[in-house]
């Protein structure tokens, strides 16, 4: 069938929503959630995402269950698919677009299987919607016209993560092992990015030491996983700035986040997260294209050099870029940055003295 049938969902539905993938992915899908849930009020909205996800769904007030998936051997995911057909969910949502979502969504053999209608796999959706006539541009509202055609309506476009009260309770004590009171004033660093698209560490530190002389800002730098020496790269090269430096799961990451000042970061899944918890965001882009990817709050500033080379692809990237020296990101001054943060944060005194 090419449109949903409303008409036929059983009272009380148990729902699935699949979106697994990365977490600038599952950020943008946290804006279905609400007007779904509104749509169908007495449903049991659950929503299977990729274990390093779960931090992003898991306090959402409009979810009533967060399902795990996790990459490990074969006997442990012939496990979860069958614990996903003895659930007997009554609707399934394919928002993955990949073949593992796919199939995840076909082994439910849920009496209504939602995809996209020209989705390679799309014979695993016994409910097969197009979109094309919604015009989606950004990858958010590919997401969001997939629920529309589900005949759910939207007040508004806007990704949400909720932070659990346990978690801020947390924040407050590794920002005070870290330095930094509750009088204080701080912004976050968050230097990790894949190799070519690093901005230097040496402007990294400067801007930290222009930002603690100019704002008597305090520097928290943060990372992923398996990117802390990223931030012992900027550590090295301050001179005067007071610093911390977290590491934690992403609820922790999330309250310690929406007590800054302001965000600076690469493009990625953190950019996506800190926008929306609302926090003031400067991005800066190298080798993605900033007119798809770009933040989508209020709040946030894109920095972009937009070369010819960009956006990248494995025709246009150089090996200076593979060998971790961008010219889209070498190109991005300290400059640049201040005049990004003074637009959200004005000086307490002018920036002069800034290397260009």
């Amino acid at each position: 069938m090419e449109e949903f049938p409303r008409d036929k969902i059983p009272e009380n539905p148990k729902i699935l929503l699949i979106k697994l993938r990365s977490i600038g992915d599952v950020v943008f899908n946290t804006a279905v959630y609400t007007p779904l849930k509104r749509s169908f009020p007495d449903s049991h909205l659950t929503v299977l995402v990729e274990s390093p996800s779960y931090d992003i769904v898991c306090d959402h007030p409009s979810v009533d269950e967060v399902l795990c998936f996790e990459k490990k051997n074969f006997l442990y995911q012939i496990g979860f698919y069958y614990r996903l057909l003895a659930r007997r969910y009554d609707v399934v949502i394919d928002m993955h677009e990949g073949t593992r979502g796919a199939v995840m969504c076909f082994t439910t053999q849920a009496p209504f299987r939602v995809g996209h209608k020209f989705a390679k796999r799309s014979f695993c959706y016994n409910v097969k919607l197009s979109f094309a006539d919604l015009q989606p541009r950004y990858p958010i509202d590919f997401q969001v016209a997939l629920v529309k055609k589900m005949g759910v309506e939207f007040e508004n476009i806007s990704p949400a993560v909720h932070i659990s009260e346990s978690a801020k309770g947390k924040a407050g004590r590794l920002l005070a092992e870290n330095g930094i009171s509750q009088q204080d004033s701080f912004c976050i660093f968050h230097p990790g990015a894949r190799v070519f698209d690093r901005w230097d560490a040496g402007k990294f530190a400067e801007l930290a030491d222009f930002l603690f002389s100019q704002y008597q800002l305090k520097i928290l730098l943060t990372c992923g996983s398996g990117q802390e020496k990223l931030v012992e790269e900027i550590i090295k090269k301050i001179k005067k700035a007071p610093y911390g430096f977290i590491t934690a799961r992403l609820q922790e990451l999330g309250a310690v986040t929406e007590r800054a000042k302001f965000v600076v970061c690469h493009n990625g899944g953190y950019m996506h997260f800190a926008d929306a918890l609302g926090i003031p965001v400067i991005g800066m882009f190298g080798w993605a294209n900033p007119y798809i990817w770009k933040p989508i709050g209020d709040r946030a500033i894109v920095i972009y050099k937009n070369l010819k080379c960009s956006p990248c692809n494995s025709k246009t990237i150089k090996q200076e870029c593979l060998d971790g020296d961008p010219e889209c990101k070498r190109l991005i001054t300290v400059k640049d940055v201040v005049s990004a943060i003074e637009s959200i944060y004005p000086p307490i005194r002018k920036a002069d003295h800034l290397h260009e």
